[in-house]
């Protein structure tokens, strides 16, 4: 996608000012400020990539309070590009400089440090070191007790072979949830897929862009472009991810992981019986950039006797959205309350998100609720295919 202020101009000139956008927008619905709508935004940054309003602190307040969730791009009947003008004006015009972002990029960018980094939590989470972890590091509050470490083969093969995939670790999901890609690699080798693992791929790029930072979020797609060579599927297990490598890397197919199981052929495979309800927050990525929501549905369908159902208010965002949860930690736990509200009203125990971000987020928010269980769909159904890997007071609830 380009980065220009020619581009950023024309895209933005698509947009007719039509208001229809508005009821879909997070920050809008919670501030009613035109300013904070997508609507408003383009405007200011038009006029900013014009010139006609100075690119200071205020225009970068409204920049940044945006979630890049883009429920307005589906609400739009012009088909305005919305992430790709918001993309283009942080680069342009808002590039951050964060401390926590200074630091995190090389965990982002190697995985090697990431592997590093897990084990720290790990071995602190199993020691009493884990209030010393939090002092050191303070956003290790919003993490879930992690599975030790792994190191990747480059191969895991089926043992009778019908196709191949890759599968896309992510710096997030590599580090925090290695339970998800164990899961993953399970379902997919017992469908008869052998799962390529590239050593050298790294994070998809959108936490950079989020940040402003155009020059290192094009390095890190140029190094996945590299890495996934291979002309075979590519599968995300978090949207934000695939949602991502889609915008970015368009000579290669990717797909959501619950999409491309639902194309499989699932005879003869057995899914044991689960007599619970399932609640299924969508995440924005997976609803409004990949449009592929429902196969999750539809996946988890496939485990007998299980009642699978929406959680009420999907068409809204968590609040986690990345590094939105880091940078605007106020809004990003209002809307993370209507979430914990519906969650509270339907007595929910298993919530099943695609989005290694929500899943954070929200079980961060569910801290002290030890009755609910925040997982991603394929380990749900991974565990009804006899993958013993879920913590023990998760499996009680399954």
């Amino acid at each position: 996608m380009s980065l220009s202020i020619e581009y950023l101009i024309v895209e933005a000139d698509r947009c007719v000012a039509c208001g229809l956008c508005l009821p879909h927008c997070p920050t809008y619905r919670k501030t009613g400020s035109e300013a904070d709508s997508p609507r408003g935004r383009i405007q200011l940054m038009r006029a900013v990539a014009q010139d006609i309003l100075p690119n200071n602190a205020r225009f970068k307040e409204h920049i940044d309070f945006c979630l890049s969730c883009r429920s307005c791009e589906a609400a739009c009947p012009n088909s305005v590009n919305y992430g790709a003008l918001v993309d283009t004006s942080r680069a342009l015009h808002t590039q951050k400089k964060n401390l926590w972002f200074t630091l995190a990029k090389p965990f982002i960018r190697h995985r090697s440090l990431q592997y590093g980094l897990s084990w720290l939590i790990w071995l602190s989470q199993k020691s009493q070191l884990a209030g010393l972890l939090r002092v050191i590091m303070p956003v290790a509050k919003r993490l879930p007790e992690i599975q030790q470490p792994v190191r990747w083969k480059t191969l895991y093969p089926a043992a009778s072979k019908r196709g191949e995939v890759s599968l896309f670790l992510g710096c997030a999901t590599n580090t925090f949830d290695n339970s998800t890609l164990k899961a993953s690699i399970h379902v997919l080798n017992k469908l008869g897929f052998d799962v390529h693992i590239p050593s050298a791929q790294t994070c998809c790029g959108s936490i950079a862009r989020q940040m402003g930072d155009a020059v290192e979020a094009k390095n890190l797609v140029a190094q996945n472009e590299s890495a996934f060579k291979q002309a075979i599927p590519i599968l995300s297990v978090a949207s934000g991810c695939g949602a991502g490598l889609n915008d970015y890397m368009r000579e290669h197919k990717v797909q959501d992981i619950s999409a491309f199981l639902m194309s499989c052929d699932w005879a003869g495979l057995q899914i044991n019986a689960m007599k619970k309800t399932i609640y299924v927050q969508d995440p924005c990525t997976l609803r409004n950039v990949q449009k592929s929501h429902q196969t999750v549905y539809d996946l988890l369908k496939k485990i007998p006797e299980a009642d699978v159902q929406a959680l009420p208010g999907n068409g809204q965002c968590c609040g986690g959205a990345g590094a939105y949860m880091l940078t605007q930690g106020k809004m990003a736990n209002d809307l993370r309350e209507d979430k914990l509200s519906a969650i509270k009203r339907n007595n929910v125990s298993i919530l099943a998100t695609s989005n290694i971000g929500c899943g954070l987020h929200i079980a961060e928010g569910l801290r002290d609720q030890h009755s609910v269980a925040v997982l991603h769909p394929i380990q749900i159904i991974a565990r009804q295919m006899g993958l013993e890997t879920l913590k023990c007071k998760k499996e009680n609830m399954l």
